[in-house]
């Protein structure tokens, strides 16, 4: 890891431009997207991340609540041909919702040839039904480039086993922790970079590194650095320390020596203040969903659970008090944690906002009212999550209208996915087809 030195006289001209930038960035949606080659194929992997401003999204309730937003992602050719159409549902912490400025990183991997290719994400609100929209086109490699896109984060660490942690992507034999554009804090200031290089044959590259102001100016440049490569290929990543850097916008630009041709690649990321920090802070305190509910409210909370309740389970939760049925949720759930020992228990967020958009697309009226997650629809949705693809039949003459729900698994392609980025779709997802009458 580097420790880099940041220059006094840099600290008080970069601020300003930063901050500035920063504010006019936080009510829209962001999307950018990584390339890398894949020789064998002869195609080009893109990740795509796409940056979710909570100031679009509202609380589901009274205040307090947490909120919700369904996210769908479609990537066209330049033809206008659909090579891919995704929706999830998220759901965002009542404590991320108060925090001004925050957003939400959403992940989509997909591979294609030579081409160019549009992406376009679209964010609907749970509560409102408000929409931001966001469009990028991605030029897939024409011919075998000398380096990737530079893609930055938060974390990154060598992988010792298989297991990617939530918030990380894995690149090779490494994991990074990235939602396409960081944003540092004083007290986390290291930025990992993963740059992949395809030199036609072995040699002895240099790396250098500079940060860069938004507009340009060199803020930070440090030493190159040796490094063999085979002919095969090589990947270059390193952690920086940038403890010191002022609030503000910056680009991390990485060249590359030794090539036929120098290369340049830069990416962007963020630094915040102090008080964005504190915020991080309070908000990864361990929070109880439970603590302050009604029994009303508890009994709302469990009854959808028969979905995923384990015989032995079922039975018990009606007959204890107040205290036992707030115990017994954190129990159930607690067995169900993805990634205990965090503050987050994503199974338990990912089933709730499922059960919130299915009470909200799916309730049935009528002198006594189903909620939507107790209709057949509804407990298909619950399920598998949303459908790739609906065709839906309105009535005609006499036949009853009906929609078949499609849903297809992802199809992995040189250790990345066409398809993939539904997060936490069930593994035991089947490609199948319902009707619904």
């Amino acid at each position: 890891m580097r420790q880099l030195t940041i220059p006094t006289l840099a600290l008080t001209t970069v601020a300003a431009v930063g901050a500035a930038s920063q504010a006019a960035e936080q009510t829209s949606l962001g999307l950018s997207a990584v390339r890398y080659w894949r020789p064998a194929a002869g195609q080009t992997v893109v990740d795509v991340f796409a940056r979710v401003p909570v100031a679009a999204v509202s609380a589901l309730g009274a205040e307090g609540s947490d909120g919700a937003f369904r996210f769908a992602v479609v990537v066209q050719d330049s033809s206008g041909l659909r090579l891919l159409s995704q929706t999830w549902t998220e759901t965002v912490r009542d404590a991320i919702l108060r925090v001004r400025g925050a957003s939400v990183g959403e992940h989509l991997t997909f591979a294609a040839r030579a081409g160019r290719y549009t992406v376009e994400a679209v964010v609907t609100d749970s509560a409102t039904g408000r929409v931001s929209r966001q469009q990028i086109t991605v030029e897939a490699f024409a011919a075998p480039p000398a380096a990737s896109d530079l893609l930055l984060g938060t974390g990154l660490r060598v992988l010792e086993d298989t297991t990617v942690r939530s918030g990380e992507i894995r690149k090779g034999g490494v994991a990074v922790q990235t939602s396409g554009e960081p944003v540092l804090t004083p007290q986390a200031a290291k930025l990992g970079y993963y740059l992949e290089l395809y030199p036609a044959r072995a040699e002895t590259l240099t790396v250098s590194l500079r940060v860069l102001t938004a507009t340009g100016s060199q803020v930070i440049a440090a030493p190159s650095e040796r490094l063999p490569v085979g002919a095969g290929g090589a990947v270059t990543h390193e952690i920086v320390d940038l403890t010191g850097l002022p609030p503000g916008r910056y680009r991390l630009e990485v060249t590359v020596g030794g090539l036929a041709d120098t290369v340049r690649r830069t990416a962007a990321f963020g630094m915040s203040g102090f008080e964005t920090a504190a915020t991080a802070e309070a908000m990864n305190q361990p929070e109880d969903r439970f603590g302050a509910m009604a029994e009303a409210q508890l009994d709302t909370l469990y009854a959808p659970l028969i979905y995923l309740m384990a015989s032995a389970e079922q039975g018990t939760y009606s007959s204890l008090s107040v205290d036992g049925k707030r115990r017994w949720l954190r129990q159930f759930w607690a067995k169900r944690d993805p990634t205990a020992g965090t503050v987050r228990n994503e199974a338990q967020e990912r089933f709730y906002t499922l059960i919130a958009e299915a009470n909200r697309r799916f309730r049935e009226g009528g002198q006594s009212a189903v909620p939507g997650w107790r209709t057949d629809r509804g407990r298909i949705y619950i399920k598998y999550g949303p459908p790739d693809e609906v065709l839906e039949r309105r009535q005609a003459g006499g036949t009853s209208p009906y929609e078949v729900w499609k849903y297809t698994e992802s199809i992995e392609l040189d250790g990345a996915a066409r398809g993939r980025g539904r997060p936490g779709r069930p593994a035991f997802l089947k490609p199948t087809s319902e009707t619904y009458t």
